[in-house]
């Protein structure tokens, strides 16, 4: 189906232009052979970055869609990502932490929406949570997180609550070897999320010691087979992250 539609996107634009395939390939600075190969479907060899100079050549963009057994798979992350919220607002909630989902802000020029924000009335501290099912551009990932964990205090009152004494950021992120890999790789970058793991999840049922500045703690996502996933809500520790 990928094939298809590109072929006769870059065909049908090409032509609308009047131009041939050399004209086109001059434009994108590829052969006319990649262009040519482009027009019948034919992939196999075209990198992303050729095909991506192709449709700006002709100032068009394109977005790749993945399917999976019959599903788009942002639908199949969608139902991963609410999984994971849904275990972790059952994890805070257990031991007394007030919770909001999906808290959205616009805050001179700051926009955006944090997937759980959580109140401890009795030691008033704000968690500050952000779900990832799958670790994508970490540094990206972590600047949103500063960026909401900065504006804590004011997202805490707009919904009501008093200003927090402390602001905690936390990661929760889907568990898998691959997750698991992924952020022992990224040490130093996520050194300030400790406690990890078991100690992360202790800290949170008994918030008695101080704030830390941050927590991470990886949230199994069990998998309904062909239909994305079945939510549960336990939270299931990394080994070795605490």
């Amino acid at each position: 189906m990928l094939r298809t539609n590109l072929a006769r996107s870059v065909r049908h634009l090409r032509r609308r232009r009047g131009w041939r395939q050399s004209d086109l390939a001059e434009r994108a600075s590829v052969s006319r052979q990649t262009i040519s190969r482009i027009e019948c479907g034919q992939l196999g060899g075209a990198r992303i970055r050729t095909i991506g100079r192709v449709l700006e050549a002709r100032d068009a963009t394109g977005d790749l869609v993945v399917r999976w057994e019959g599903e788009r798979l942002d639908r199949l992350i969608d139902a991963d990502h609410a999984a994971i919220v849904g275990s972790s607002v059952d994890l805070l909630r257990a031991p007394g932490w007030q919770t909001q989902v999906e808290v959205s802000f616009n805050h001179f020029g700051d926009r955006g929406r944090v997937d759980i924000l959580a109140r401890h009335a009795a030691r008033s501290l704000l968690l500050v949570v952000e779900m990832k099912s799958a670790i994508g551009d970490s540094q990206e990932m972590l600047g949103r997180l500063d960026v909401k964990a900065r504006l804590g205090a004011t997202l805490a009152q707009s919904i009501g609550w008093d200003r927090p004494a402390a602001v905690v950021r936390a990661l929760v992120i889907g568990d898998s070897r691959a997750a698991r890999r992924h952020v022992a790789s990224l040490e130093p970058m996520l050194a300030s999320f400790s406690p990890r793991g078991r100690q992360a999840v202790a800290w949170l049922r008994q918030p008695i010691e101080a704030a830390p500045h941050g927590l991470l703690w990886f949230a199994k996502v069990p998998r309904a087979r062909g239909t994305g996933v079945t939510r549960q809500s336990r939270v299931r520790t990394a080994h070795g992250a605490g």
